[in-house]
């Protein structure tokens, strides 16, 4: 069964083909996972297209190469998130020493060492947040037809 995004038909035929990239324990569970994935890959280049990075005629002629570029920098524009200050970073790893065991010793790490994880996991955890965030946004003011849960 087809799915529909704000009226543009996602063909059974690219479900299939989308399928390769989410294995699954089961082929219902696989077209699911493929079926959101182009769902969210148009809501994506139709926010594009709506902030003028692309044109709508273009969506549906992009690579999988040029839509990659154009997603990263649509989110690259959109998604901002402040970096960790230390004081941030220090409670986090007061809150959480049990993670920075070392596995030889069992001593907790320094702060020091570890430090540079705690900012790069805050970071990540901040962007995917406001990611989430954008993605619910767009899948709200979408209208969306055959993809069921």
């Amino acid at each position: 069964m087809p799915v529909f995004v704000n009226n543009r038909e996602i063909t059974d035929d690219q479900v299939h083909a989308e399928m390769i990239n989410h294995p699954a324990p089961d082929l219902d569970s696989a077209r699911l996972d493929a079926a959101r994935a182009l769902v969210v890959r148009y809501l994506l280049l139709e926010d594009a297209a709506a902030r003028e990075i692309i044109t709508g005629k273009e969506i549906s002629t992009l690579t999988d190469e040029r839509a990659e570029a154009v997603i990263t920098e649509l989110l690259d524009d959109i998604i901002t998130t402040p970096d960790p200050d230390g004081e941030t970073c220090e409670r986090y790893y007061e809150q959480h020493k049990d993670r920075f065991l070392d596995k030889k010793t069992d001593d907790i790490l320094p702060y020091e060492l570890v430090k540079p994880h705690i900012e790069q996991y805050l970071e990540d955890k901040a962007y995917h947040a406001a990611f989430h965030a954008y993605l619910d946004g767009l899948m709200a003011r979408a209208e969306i037809v055959g993809l069921a849960a």
